[in-house]
């Protein structure tokens, strides 16, 4: 097998290994039936929640990898990302209070494993993963999340009366990826793939992170249906 392979072909041989799962989270009933109505306000709160912890976590887990690389790119992006979560915090304060949830009520939320095994994956990578392991994860989940954000904040906002400031936070996830980051991360990811031990470790990075992101949409939806 050779590994001088070019810059996105790795990635995309990947999403198209893991299409299948891309697919049911794309199609997840959880936003089938926030479409329907089957979701109250009230259980949308969950979502916000679940996110207010994520990304609590998600800020040290970037800072962390920052402190731990010694890759000035690798470096750079993590600085990016925890720039991202920095701001998606910010932004969803905006989303909280536009459904009446104050920063006290999101401290307290007892968080559920399903929803946060996604974020504890991302510490395992942070702590004992490669930055080509977190970056492929992220290549490949970060899309597939914002194509979910970006159909929640039209359907909040036409069938559920939310107005577009108030989902903010959902649209700046709906945004494709800067072209650099994913120019960068591919070359970062590109020079360290040096033998079929590194490749694995990638693919799974990739597989397992979409996997804690299927888990994170079916613990929603279980939690969040009217009839629960």
């Amino acid at each position: 097998m050779t590994y001088n392979i070019s810059k996105l072909a790795l990635i995309e041989n990947i999403q198209r290994e893991l299409s299948n799962t891309i697919h049911t989270i794309h199609n997840h009933p959880y936003i089938d039936a926030l479409e329907k109505k089957q979701i109250s306000k009230y259980k949308l709160e969950i979502f916000v929640c679940e996110q207010y912890k994520i990304i609590a976590n998600d800020k040290r887990n970037f800072a962390f990898m920052i402190s731990k690389t010694s890759n000035d790119m690798a470096s750079e992006l993590f600085t990016d990302c925890l720039n991202t979560e920095i701001n998606a915090l910010e932004s969803l304060n905006i989303f909280a209070e536009a459904m009446n949830i104050d920063s006290r009520k999101m401290e307290s939320y007892e968080p559920l494993s399903g929803c946060q095994a996604y974020t504890n994956y991302l510490t395992k990578l942070a702590v004992y993963g490669s930055d080509a392991e977190v970056f492929t994860a992220l290549l490949i989940d970060l899309p597939v999340w914002g194509y979910n954000c970006g159909k929640m904040s039209s359907i909040l906002q036409k069938n559920h009366g939310f107005e577009g400031n108030s989902c903010v936070f959902l649209d700046s996830f709906a945004s494709p990826l800067p072209k650099e980051f994913i120019d960068k991360s591919n070359e970062l990811i590109q020079s360290s793939v040096n033998s079929p031990y590194s490749e694995n470790s990638i693919r799974t990075s990739a597989r397992l992170i979409l996997d804690y992101e299927l888990l994170f949409w079916d613990t929603l939806y279980k939690h969040s249906i009217i009839d629960q």
